[in-house]
């Protein structure tokens, strides 16, 4: 079959493909992972790249390989690793794991005693546990030759009241499990030693299955529409899974084989990815998943690299868009044994929000869009470096950027403070207008009014100009950027209307604001509120609670009850459908507008 080169600059990464395949797809063989907000789709123009003897830049994801290429691909094209939360909030409590060791000596065999070697070592290990053992049938076609072998010496391995492998001597003082919280974006590993209850390592990565779809919704979409896909997102994530493995291990100077088991965090559409189950139906009315309920699985059945009869446990979840994640969040937080009223938000692309106390918790998602993800916006980028994080207008603008030097974007905390700024001074409207300079040159000193500038016939202003930004390119607000933001901040406003309707409270009942997530522990919780975002609580009453799904994960990994409080927290939660409620309209337009100052 005949096959061209594909030569990526300025990485000097070579690529032989096919005919046909996409440069994007090509550059995903190079291990070089372009910007794809649209999955492929052609509509965002995030992947564009140079290619020799072509005028114009390119969209990655279009243009098709017919001979051999050089590729140029500019910064602001590549997926850059973002700034990656890895710790939540953490709550003492007892460590009683699932999964438990015993040293045990079953008593040999002999014609006085002809039990099967199965029945010694059940009686054996009851014995010791203090309850009724069964045995792991896969084990049974070892167990003859490791009781043998080790003069019937061994340590048992189990998982609740099921003896699933056999070590050799006494191991019973290393024994290790993964929490992890697997993201649209990005994945969370914790290595927790199951005897002090300690995090011994903890790795990040970004989530590779974004090369296939940016979002939940794009990555349905391959699966659909590509043969094998569901299969490919599944390799991907297990595969992602693995190096988190190795990398906790590595760090930790441990086997893998001494991790027996892995508690998974994730929404709805991530945690059938990982089983491999179908997802289109969860991108269609009415939203249903195949599954809400617990799910636990042996570790070699989906290839993970712990040992290979550990189990994975897969959180449950409550519905098709609130997933194990949010039970993770709701769970680390211990809303269910509060008496107080609290409200907590996982803002992404979608935003996850549960609010309620021991008495009733209510559930909902609704479409935030990418707008806080830096997607739809003219200069957005994720939380990576070169972005614009925060931003402070006085006299003139000043910013931080992430990783210092000079800025190449904006991301979403970025965004929210610039809208907050320029909403205090007065150049947005309370309707979202950005307002000319026309206008407002009574109000503003000279420097800020330069800043706003016309593009393509609407207002926008200049957050940092061509001799300030990267590659000379100036990163400017514009007046659909701050429409985008405007829709974002509705939905989840609308969201929180939505509950408190329901649950038949006033804004100042609610006790507690958890804001979650990497999205929600970056962002000033006072420019959140001035633009409505977040509810108008006092700002005392607001807590970060960071990665609260791996804190989740790792309380069900290292707590039987804490695993039984999951089960029981999915199936109380009560969720709300947005989409088929009368108010949501209403509410949703007028919370378009900002708050009046």
């Amino acid at each position: 079959m005949q096959t061209h080169q594909v030569t990526f600059q300025p990485d000097n990464v070579k690529v032989v493909v096919e005919p046909g395949v996409t440069v994007m797809e090509a550059a995903q063989r190079g291990g070089i992972i372009l910007n794809s907000l649209c999955g492929g789709a052609g509509h965002c123009r995030k992947c564009m790249v140079e290619i020799d003897g072509v005028a114009q830049p390119v969209a990655a994801c279009q243009y098709h390989v017919e001979g051999d290429l050089t590729v140029t691909v500019p910064e602001n094209s590549r997926f850059f690793e973002q700034k990656i939360l890895e710790e939540g909030i953490s709550r003492p409590g007892q460590i009683q794991p699932v999964v438990r060791k015993y040293f045990v000596r079953p008593a040999k065999p002999d014609l006085q005693d002809l039990r099967s070697d199965a029945d010694r070592l059940i009686d054996t290990v009851s014995t010791a546990a203090g309850g009724n053992m069964t045995i792991a049938w896969p084990l049974l076609r070892q167990l003859p030759q490791v009781l043998r072998h080790n003069d019937y010496s061994v340590t048992a391995i189990c998982h609740g009241e099921s003896i699933f492998a056999l070590e050799a001597s006494d191991t019973t003082d290393t024994i290790f499990g993964m929490a992890v919280d697997v993201g649209t974006t990005t994945v969370v590993g914790h290595l927790v030693d199951l005897t002090s209850g300690k995090t011994t390592a903890i790795a990040s990565r970004t989530n590779p299955q974004i090369s296939l779809g940016e979002d939940v919704i794009s990555r349905i979409d391959y699966s659909r529409t590509n043969p094998d896909g569901l299969g490919q997102l599944q390799r991907l994530i297990v595969d992602c899974l693995n190096r988190l493995i190795a990398e906790v291990c590595e760090k930790a100077q441990l086997d893998y084989r001494r991790i027996y088991e892995m508690t998974v965090a994730g929404n709805a559409t991530m945690e059938h990815l990982l089983l491999g189950i179908p997802v289109e139906q969860i991108a269609q009315a009415p939203y249903v998943p195949a599954v809400t309920s617990a799910i636990d699985v042996i570790a070699s059945e989906l290839g993970i690299d712990i040992h290979p009869a550990g189990n994975i446990f897969v959180m449950p979840g409550v519905a098709g868009h609130v997933g194990g994640d949010t039970v993770a969040v709701a769970l680390a937080t211990a809303m269910r044994h509060s008496k107080e009223i609290n409200l907590a938000l996982d803002i992404g692309t979608n935003g996850e929000l549960v609010l309620g106390n021991k008495d009733r918790l209510l559930a909902c998602s609704t479409a935030a869009g990418p707008a806080f993800e830096g997607a739809r916006i003219s200069h957005g980028m994720r939380g990576a470096t070169g972005a614009i994080e925060r931003v402070h207008i006085n006299d003139d603008v000043e910013i931080s950027v992430i990783g210092g030097g000079t800025p190449m974007g904006i991301c979403g905390s970025g965004l929210i403070d610039a809208i907050a700024e320029l909403l205090n001074v007065g150049i947005i409207d309370y309707s979202g207008k950005l307002l000319t300079s026309g206008k407002l040159s009574e109000k503003l000193g000279q420097k800020l009014l330069q800043r706003i500038v016309e593009i393509d016939g609407s207002a926008a202003f200049v957050l940092a100009g061509d001799n300030q930004a990267k590659n000379g390119r100036a990163v400017v607000l514009t007046q659909r950027d701050i429409r985008e933001a405007q829709l974002a901040k509705a939905a989840i406003s609308t969201g929180t209307d939505i509950l408190m309707q329901q649950m038949q409270i006033e804004l100042t009942d609610i006790d507690r604001l958890y804001l979650a997530g990497a999205f929600g522990n970056y962002i000033r919780p006072e420019s959140a509120r001035r633009i409505g975002l977040l509810p108008d609580v006092p700002l005392e009453k607001i807590q970060f609670v960071g990665n609260a799904a791996a804190a989740g994960a790792r309380e069900v990994l290292l707590s039987r009850s804490a695993r039984g409080h999951a089960v029981q927290l999915a199936r109380e939660i009560e969720y709300l459908e947005l989409a088929g409620r009368s108010e949501f309209q209403t509410l949703f337009s007028e919370n378009i507008f900002f708050p009046e100052k």
